[in-house]
Parts: structure tokens; C-alpha cells; sequence
């Protein structure tokens, strides 16, 4: 009898406690990425994600678009890649088509945004397209067959291309990152130093053989509206601070192998702050890869001169979420390899990301690409 009477107060406590109790919510992850560009960026990404549908309205296979140059560019407060891209047409895809369908769907982005026809003929159109008055693009069509090498060909090609991708931002999604993590392809992956799931993550990781580069949160524009998350690294920081909490974050996990910026488009151009960080980072033996979320990032070129390992990202793959953009990206990262060597490419942990690797990747090896880890692709 008693213990009936206890089990009653119990339950009735309990259910007290729940009716009371604020709802349990696991914290919102911080946002992967920072528009650092604004306006100008998101019409450049509408622009982008224009041209890509138009290929894929015009039927263009993915092997008929090359890019020739892409190269960063900086005006006033606007920073953006600029696109030099060739397409071939091909099995009666005419030129006048290409250019009615491109224009209309330019025009549906709302914006100031201008495409120029500047040489036309029966085999070619080359067209450029500016965003608030800067070049972002430069579009070449051409219905010339490109000339196919001959079969008895005997000399040695030059060394393979070399793309790296690193998985950015884990730590939260336990799921897709083992989706990532099952792609039997060499991808390396950045772990955030303080979300919920990054210790068992890092460590699965790890454990499989994948390279881990620890995410370093820095401080973006717009701080702190805009939030890196736990363990950001701030330009007011002293150096003795400063030094604490990057060894607090570098020493949540003792198997990585590099270090990547989580946003940081302000601390990166401090010069000063980041000669502190790559300090620590030189001595415990790290390379550094730059993800480059300002033009203006002294990352890069400052490890370099000090004699650290280091690589700068070029492409983000998948700012756009959707399949076209992610292949016309991938594209674009392929090309930079062929032009360059090498190149990286930083992605993040989304569905559509994961399903376009699933069926791009295995592909690349086929096309005279290698897919490494990215301590592979480093500058020494």
C-alpha cells in the first residue's frame, strides 16, 4: 500500500515536471557559410544558377562545358569570381537557340544585371555579362567540332589533375556525415572544435582513415549578428587570449592533420592575429587551408612565407543547392585542376550535396582526374 501511494506521488510529480518544464531543444547548428557579398553575391549566384539552367534547357552535356578562366576579383565592396566558360554545341544545337534562351532566362533575375552580345556569327557567339557594373562572366558558344587526338598517340601525358574536397562544418549531423563517409572516394573532412556530435565524429572519422582538419571558427563581418559559433577567435582578443582559446579548439581533437577557417572574413585580413594563429599551428606540425571567405584574406600568402603547408579553396560546390548548380560547380573545379594542377573544393553536409557526389565522383577517375586528400594538393 505504501509503495502504491509512492509510485502515485511519483508519477504525479513527473508528470507535473513535464507539463512545467520548458520543451528540450538541441541547439540550432551556427550557419555554414557567411554572405560576405550581400546583394552583389546572391545576384552573381542568381546569374550562375541562370546560366546552368540554360545549359541544361539546351540539352549541353557537362563534357561540352569548360572553364577556361575563373579568377577572383575585387571592386569596392564586391568580391566575386569571374567565369571565363566555352560551350560546344553540338547535334544541331544552334546558336541562335542558345542566345534566346540564355537572354530569357537573364532576364528573369531581378537586378542589375546586363548580358552583351559582343561578336556573332554562323559558328560562334561570345557574350559577357556584368553584375552592378563589374565582368562576372564571359560566355563563348561554338558550333566548331573540336579536334580529336589521334589514337597512336605515344608520348606520356602530363601528371593527372589533382582535385581535393573537404566536407566542411561537421559536428552536428551525424547522419549525413557517415553518408559522406561512406563515398569510397578520398574525401578529407572538417570538424567544427565544439558542436554536439564533433568528438565522436572526428574520432569515426578517424578511426576510418579519412584525413580530419579541424574547422576553426574566426570571426566574420557582421560579428556578431553573424556568429562563427563557440570558440570563434575575435580580432579584440589579446594575443594571450587569443592563444588559449586556439589551443583549447586545436586540442579538442589530437589526430588532426590541418586546419581550415570557419567563416573569419574579418579576422583572416588581420594580418597580425593570423601571424599568431599559424604560429601555433607551424609549431604543432599542421598544414593550413585557406577556405578563402574574403578576397582579402592574408591566410594563405602568410603561410606560405612562413614556411607552413598550405592550400586556398576554390570553389565552393554547393552554395547553390541544387543538382545542376553542384555538377556545373564540380565542372568548374575540374576545369581549375586541368588549368592549375590541382584544386580544392569545399562542400558541406546537405542532402543534394551528398546524392550529386554519390553519382559524380566515381566519374572523375574516368576523366583523367585524380581525387586526393587534400594534404595532397598543399603548397611547401
Amino acid at each position: 500500500m505504501a509503495a502504491g501511494l509512492i509510485l502515485l506521488v511519483a508519477l504525479a510529480a513527473l508528470t507535473v515536471w513535464m507539463v512545467t518544464s520548458p520543451p528540450f531543444r538541441h541547439p540550432a547548428p551556427p550557419a555554414y557559410e557567411e554572405n560576405q557579398g550581400g546583394e552583389f553575391t546572391t545576384l552573381v549566384r542568381e546569374v550562375d544558377l541562370a546560366i546552368y539552367e540554360s545549359l541544361r534547357q539546351l540539352g549541353v552535356p557537362q563534357a561540352d562545358v569548360q572553364f577556361r578562366k575563373v579568377a577572383h576579383r575585387s571592386r569596392e565592396e564586391r568580391h566575386g569570381d569571374y567565369a571565363h566558360i566555352e560551350v560546344q554545341l553540338r547535334e544541331g544545337r544552334g546558336l541562335a537557340r542558345a542566345e534566346e534562351v540564355l537572354s530569357s532566362n537573364l532576364k528573369a533575375v531581378s537586378g542589375n544585371v546586363r548580358w552583351e552580345v559582343n561578336r556573332k556569327s554562323a559558328s560562334r557567339l561570345e557574350a559577357r555579362i556584368t553584375v552592378q557594373g563589374m565582368l562576372t562572366h564571359r560566355l563563348d558558344f561554338s558550333r566548331e567540332e573540336v579536334e580529336r587526338p589521334a589514337q597512336q598517340q605515344t608520348k606520356p601525358g602530363p601528371p593527372r589533375p589533382k582535385v581535393a574536397i573537404v566536407i566542411d562544418d561537421l559536428g552536428y549531423d551525424g547522419r549525413l556525415a557517415r553518408g559522406f563517409l561512406h563515398l569510397q572516394e578520398p574525401l578529407s573532412f572538417a570538424v567544427l572544435p565544439h558542436a554536439a556530435f564533433s568528438k565522436s565524429m572526428a574520432r569515426e572519422l578517424h578511426e576510418a582513415g579519412r584525413e580530419v582538419l579541424l574547422h576553426l571558427p574566426m570571426e566574420p563581418k557582421g560579428y556578431p549578428g553573424l556568429n562563427a559559433g563557440e570558440g570563434t577567435l575575435l580580432v579584440a582578443m589579446n594575443d594571450s587570449t587569443l592563444v588559449e582559446t586556439l589551443r583549447q579548439n586545436l586540442n579538442a581533437f589530437p589526430f588532426i592533420v590541418g586546419v581550415n577557417n570557419h567563416m573569419g572574413s574579418r579576422f583572416s585580413e588581420a594580418e597580425d592575429k593570423m601571424r599568431v594563429v599559424l604560429g601555433e599551428i607551424k609549431q604543432r606540425g599542421l598544414f593550413f587551408l585557406d577556405s578563402r571567405t574574403s578576397a582579402e584574406s592574408r591566410g594563405y600568402s602568410l603561410a606560405i612565407q612562413m614556411g607552413i603547408p598550405a592550400a586556398e579553396r576554390d570553389v565552393f560546390l554547393d552554395n547553390i543547392q541544387s543538382p545542376q548548380a553542384i555538377r556545373s560547380e564540380l565542372r568548374r573545379l575540374v576545369q581549375l585542376a586541368r588549368l592549375k594542377g590541382r584544386a580544392v573544393g569545399i562542400a558541406h553536409p546537405h542532402e543534394v550535396t551528398l546524392e550529386v557526389f554519390g553519382q559524380v565522383l566515381p566519374q572523375l577517375g574516368q576523366e583523367g582526374i585524380d581525387l586526393v586528400p587534400v594534404s595532397q594538393v598543399l603548397q611547401r
